[in-house]
């Protein structure tokens, strides 16, 4: 992942930008954890808030395929439908643990 580009996409310092990487992971491991609980108890919502949520912060750091993931759980589960959820967070799981800055 090219941190440097990205982070002068945003006009900000690579040190910066992985500051925010490392937030971003924590919260979306936080989000993800909430969507596991909606579609455990059902409560599509819950769900669908936490992979907006995901959906945002993923788009606002240029991490556009996360942000599409995150797009499709959100429609999904507004739709009140948890299909291939497992799918998803497994794709977002594996996206986010690649972040790690080396």
């Amino acid at each position: 992942m090219d941190y440097k580009h990205l982070a002068d996409q945003l006009d900000m310092d690579e040190t910066e930008f992985l500051e925010l990487v490392a937030l971003f992971m924590d919260t979306t491991r936080n989000d993800l954890e909430k969507i596991r609980q909606g579609v455990s108890c059902g409560d599509f919502s819950r769900a669908a808030a936490a992979a907006h949520s995901i959906k945002g912060a993923a788009g606002n750091l240029g991490f556009t395929q996360m942000a599409d993931l995150a797009e499709k759980m959100e429609y999904a589960a507004k739709g009140r439908s948890f299909e291939d959820f497992d799918v998803y967070i497994t794709a977002l799981e594996t996206r986010v643990d690649a972040l790690i800055p080396t």
